[in-house]
């Protein structure tokens, strides 16, 4: 197992080509604070991360398919 930036990773399962390896340092990870965002309201307003600082929030991308 090798540690990078503090996370474990299986080398011998993975090994990431310098593209991969330099994306993988630049995506938030677990734990990592989250990056402010904004997103629509159905009723036309708008709500950023940094107006529930404080708050528990939890986020969910997915989708039904």
């Amino acid at each position: 197992m090798g540690e990078w930036l503090g996370r474990e990773y299986n080398y011998t399962d993975w090994k990431p080509s310098q593209d991969e390896f330099q994306l993988l340092k630049e995506i938030h990870h677990a734990g990592d604070v989250a990056p402010d965002f904004t997103l629509p309201l159905l009723d036309g307003g708008e709500l950023s991360l940094s107006d529930l600082k404080g708050k528990p929030v939890v986020i969910e991308f997915g989708s039904i398919t």
